[in-house]
């Protein structure tokens, strides 16, 4: 599970997308199933206004998850639109792992779109990959990438595309196809119900990826991680749902109503 947090970091995505002259403020909660058991949750809030998205996140570990794998983490991430483009602005990452601590902060130069970021502690070469900076040209932040990928979406166009991905730790290339439509039922209090988009995403590493693990993404599918796209009360689309399937089981990040 050492790449969860990355995909969950990714699929919460944006659960707001509003026309461009509009001001929207919004708040949202998921919560990660293991199996049968609740181990986590993901609360945040959006605001948007005119060409610019700023998210605000924190997210935890719960219940008997905890006591082995403990995790917290506080993000914040900042995007905006560009000639009809959109583009990263800051992706801030403070996140503590069992008992380790880290910290991750990029900003992107508005004028060469390139990044420049801390971290800390800095990666230890003996056990991940190293980041090369010939590999950060044209990359972008995972929250970044879902606003392009819902955009598609909302636009009625197909979700398939190639995006190259940095969150300060990792560099990943993103890869996102159409597979279905599906009606969801709401399989949980509280949980979406009603038709969806289904998109498949696959992850190929390029640096900050564990040398030692047993992730071999040659034998990835598009259908191990599907991200389920529903309406909201104003028509567009948002991130309902996420279900990972790998060789630890079935990971589900849910949507739920506001109480």
């Amino acid at each position: 599970m050492k790449h969860l947090s990355v995909i969950i970091a990714l699929t919460i995505g944006i659960p707001f997308i509003a026309n461009a002259e509009e001001i929207a403020k919004t708040s949202f909660y998921y919560d990660i199933q293991w199996g049968n058991l609740v181990i986590g949750h993901i609360d945040g809030s959006l605001e948007r206004k005119d060409n610019s998205i700023k998210l605000k996140v924190k997210s935890e570990s719960e219940g008997a998850i905890s006591l082995l794998y403990n995790y917290k983490s506080d993000l914040f991430s900042s995007s905006y639109k560009q000639d009809d483009i959109w583009r990263a602005n800051s992706y801030v990452v403070n996140s503590a792992i069992k008992s380790q601590k880290y910290y991750s902060k990029v900003l992107w130069n508005k004028k060469n779109n390139k990044p420049d970021y801390k971290i800390d502690p800095p990666l230890d070469l003996e056990k991940v990959h190293n980041v090369r900076q010939s590999t950060l040209k044209n990359v972008i932040d995972p929250i970044t990438a879902m606003i392009k990928i819902i955009e598609k979406v909302n636009k009625n166009k197909p979700c398939d595309t190639t995006l190259n991905i940095f969150d300060g730790r990792r560099r990943y290339t993103l890869l996102s196809r159409e597979l279905k439509k599906q009606y969801l039922i709401n399989d949980r209090p509280r949980s979406y119900k009603g038709e969806t988009a289904v998109c498949g995403i696959k992850f190929i590493p390029v640096g900050g990826h564990w040398i030692d693990s047993k992730w071999d993404p040659k034998n990835d599918k598009f259908s191990d991680i599907k991200v389920f796209f529903g309406t909201a009360a104003n028509g567009s689309y948002l991130p309902v749902r996420l279900n990972l399937n790998k060789w630890f089981g079935t990971v589900t990040v849910r949507l739920l109503e506001n109480n």
